[in-house]
């Protein structure tokens, strides 16, 4: 099945509503229904939405409802939050033995495997990497970001399954989904990674947070990579290419990627595999979302800080430290049990304050040493991708 054959199969066909436990009765036009109303919308077309501190603080597993959006263009029936019948196939050609196409119907019989992980947009940040020289793209704040549990078919049961065999020389997956550009001047979106990532670690996720994967987020079939930014959890997902090297596709060069030398913020860079870094693993991170920015609490009496951390899941989080003293000295937090090696780790401390103006710093730290820049602006980079910085809040003590 083509592209657009999947898209009007799918538009056509009896739709089964997703529930959602926030839903609400009036919806912006803009704003499928099922997503909560406090989103921000960013962009209409393509849609983009945003989820403020106050949702993405109210729970561990990000609820579907309260779950930002990226798109780049097309599939406008399929944005909304609503599943798709699992039919069509997942083509696979390329570098292989025989090129195949597997029936969609087929692969929902397979045993699944479920992972928690944070999803995040690799430009999320993109507004402080901004204030230092003028960025394009999504004007993300903080909310590009979610941490879910997505389930589905892992890719190494599912070459096994077709019978097919990549060649030697196969070292990289090219994936393709079924949106196309809707206007003259934009490009089809495909995203490559490194094979064996694929096969030790990659999904055909089906599900999210325990239903069947809304459209709007990729369904019913997306390529997903725990540890890797969103960039290349590929929706929509209707075919792999296996090849020898990266694709040229606009979307895997120029567009996200990141300098290997540090450059001048506003600097404009010509990038080439050679001296750039594709948006693939996750860098360590860490947020506070209480006390809020700008709070006002009462002076000496002790209040509760809490947030999150997450790396890229190859090393554990081993602490989350805050500082109220711009620094010189840090503290120890408590951290929750891990619910996986990517997803969020909740953190909680306590502490009091005297009258008066204050920062707390927060900084997250790895079983590899690996810990958060006090200044983000060394990376700055001209698509404002990966910002990791320590995070920093103000508050008043009254």
């Amino acid at each position: 099945m083509d592209r657009r054959n999947f898209l009007a199969t799918s538009a056509a066909a009896s739709l089964a509503v997703h529930h959602v436990s926030n839903a609400v009765a009036v919806q912006s036009q803009s704003v499928p229904v099922g997503k909560d109303v406090g989103l921000k919308l960013i962009t209409a077309d393509p849609l983009v939405l945003e989820t403020p501190d106050s949702l993405l603080a109210a729970n561990r597993i990000t609820p579907s409802s309260y779950l930002f959006v990226r798109n780049h263009h097309g599939a406008k029936q399929l944005e909304d939050m609503q599943s798709r019948p699992m039919t069509g196939e997942l083509e696979i050609t390329g570098l292989v033995d025989k090129p195949t196409r597997f029936p969609l119907t087929e692969l929902a019989k397979m045993a699944k495997t479920e992972v928690e992980m944070v999803l995040q947009c690799s430009g999320n940040f993109r507004f402080q990497f901004s204030k230092l020289s003028p960025i394009k793209g999504t004007p993300w704040n903080k909310g590009g970001i979610g941490n879910v549990r997505f389930a589905g078919v892992r890719i190494s049961d599912f070459l096994k399954a077709t019978g097919v065999t990549a060649l030697k020389e196969a070292k990289y997956l090219t994936a393709e989904g079924a949106d196309q550009p809707e206007k003259k001047d934009q490009i089809d979106y495909e995203k490559s990674i490194p094979l064996d990532v694929a096969i030790s670690r990659g999904i055909l996720a089906t599900e999210l947070n325990g239903v069947a994967l809304p459209a709007v987020h990729g369904g019913p079939l997306r390529l997903i990579i725990p540890g890797y930014y969103g960039n290349v959890q590929v929706k929509w997902l209707t075919k792999f290419r296996l090849e020898a090297s990266e694709t040229v596709n606009f979307f895997q060069l120029p567009d996200y990627r990141t300098p290997k030398q540090r450059i001048e913020p506003g600097a404009p860079v010509e990038y080439t595999f050679e001296n750039s870094d594709p948006n693939f693993d996750m860098k360590i991170n860490s947020r506070i979302f209480a006390p809020e920015d700008g709070s006002m609490i009462a002076a000496g009496k002790k209040i509760d800080l809490r947030g999150v951390a997450w790396n890229d899941g190859s090393a554990d989080l081993i602490s989350v430290e805050w500082s109220q003293d711009q620094g010189a000295s840090w503290n120890s937090s408590r951290l929750s049990a891990s619910a996986g090696p990517y997803a969020f780790r909740e953190w909680t401390s306590s502490a009091t304050f005297e009258k008066g103006e204050h920062s707390i710093l927060i900084r997250a730290v790895d079983a590899f040493g690996r810990t958060q820049p006090m200044d983000g602006r060394l990376f700055w980079n001209p698509g404002g991708y990966g910002w990791n910085a320590i995070e920093k809040v103000r508050i008043t003590a009254v």
